[in-house]
């Protein structure tokens, strides 16, 4: 019997084998697809704190320095923020993925691909887990520990019912060549016309601003499908003149983002990670540090259940209060303010552009902001400007929504 199954060759499945294995356990990995990190269904723009919890360089997957962003509001008007040092790094997203998994089998764990996770039952003290192959066949593995890092749509949350993210944002782009970027800023668009529910960004994908990241992540009740939005880029002169006439996509970017911390990510014998877990940043969408950070508390916790042969939901609990304890408040706080966002028409996003379009406000954005941490900002700004309290009724109407 294994003493852990990972079902999911992301980063953050990847992460949680590595550890898991490093701490000395039996561990197998399985991934759907034929090579881990295809396909890419993530934009890649990370923190570089990131590589404080990966056991690889961030030379390896390195594109590009980004320090800021110029954020255009429905009409037009643009506020850039700089925090004049590099803010975020562009990575090879598949690269990064590969490497995390490469670093799991470095560790010991087992790794296979073209694997899919079917169903999972119990069996005494642990699972039985049936594995199809790319032949077809029908394997199963039997396992103390089965980890749900498979994804918004994974299927380990449903065979053990265990909650989904409260939301989900559907996004869809390309990695483009022949943009017209600042290489070390990031273009985002807000408003119902451009991305109704969330934003649409490019990003530099390399040091002359030639190659970047097309995307639009909407709201699921948007009049149209994500893809509507990312072709309406290419035609709306707003964002159309980052474009060079001849530019062309290289590869779609397909994916789901989900949003809202859940209340229950363990079960006896069962853990969920990741996007699996709903541990995404509701104000960006990022879930790749959040994941790695929750990846190292199951490590942790699973760890000390095995070594104690008590792998009960009452032991396992513990990892979810410990990432809860960690940036639940974060995650929570971030869901709220979303809630907030979707509550503001274009006039009034465009209201707020004004007021912050202020080189004091712009000041203390530049040094507290952290997209990571969204939240230790939201305070001291509104100390700073008062008048900014008007746009946080939506966010004390979305605590009874």
């Amino acid at each position: 019997m294994r003493d852990a199954l990972v079902v999911g060759g992301g980063p953050v499945g990847g992460q949680a084998a590595r550890l898991l294995a490093a701490k000395g356990h039996d561990v197998l990995l399985v991934e759907e697809h034929a090579r881990v990190g295809e396909p890419v269904q993530c934009a890649g723009l990370f923190t570089p704190r990131i590589f404080d919890l990966v056991d690889f360089p961030l030379s390896r997957v390195h594109l590009n320095d980004v320090r800021g962003a110029n954020v255009h509001s429905p009409s037009g008007k643009t506020v850039t923020l700089d925090g004049g040092k590099t803010m975020a790094v562009a990575v090879d997203r598949g690269e990064f993925d590969r490497q995390c998994v490469e670093s799991a089998q470095r560790a010991g764990a087992e790794v296979r691909t073209r694997v899919k996770a079917v169903s999972a039952e119990r069996d005494g003290a642990g699972l039985r887990v049936k594995l199809r192959l790319a032949d077809g066949s029908v394997v199963e593995e039997r396992t103390r520990l089965l980890v749900g890092a498979d994804g918004v749509q994974g299927q380990v949350a449903k065979w053990f019912g265990l909650p989904r993210a409260r939301e989900v944002i559907p996004c869809y782009g390309a990695q483009v060549e022949g943009t017209k970027l600042t290489p070390t800023h990031v273009e985002m668009w807000v408003g119902r016309e451009r991305a109704p529910g969330f934003f649409s960004w490019m990003i530099p994908t390399n040091a002359e601003g030639t190659a970047g990241k097309v995307e639009v992540g909407v709201d699921v009740k948007a009049p149209q499908p994500a893809r509507f939005y990312y072709e309406r880029m290419w035609k709306d002169d707003a964002s159309a003149r980052f474009l060079r006439d001849d530019a062309y996509s290289c590869f779609d970017i397909c994916a789901c983002i989900p949003l809202g911390p859940i209340k229950a990510t363990t079960a006896a014998n069962v853990a969920l990670v990741g996007d699996a877990a709903a541990q995404t940043k509701p104000t960006s969408g990022g879930g790749v540090y959040t994941g790695l950070v929750c990846a190292g508390h199951l490590a942790d916790v699973a760890d000390a259940a095995l070594r104690d042969g008590d792998l009960s939901e009452r032991r396992l609990a513990e990892y979810h209060k410990r990432w809860d304890a960690d940036i639940g408040r974060e995650l929570y706080v971030g869901w709220r303010l979303r809630k907030a966002f979707m509550h503001l028409r274009d006039d009034q996003m465009d209201e707020l552009f004004a007021l912050l379009d202020d080189p004091e406000l712009l000041g203390m954005v530049n040094l507290l902001g952290d997209i990571d941490y969204p939240s230790r900002l939201a305070r001291p700004l509104l100390r700073k400007a008062p008048h900014l309290f008007k746009f946080s009724m939506p966010f004390v109407r979305s605590l009874f929504d």
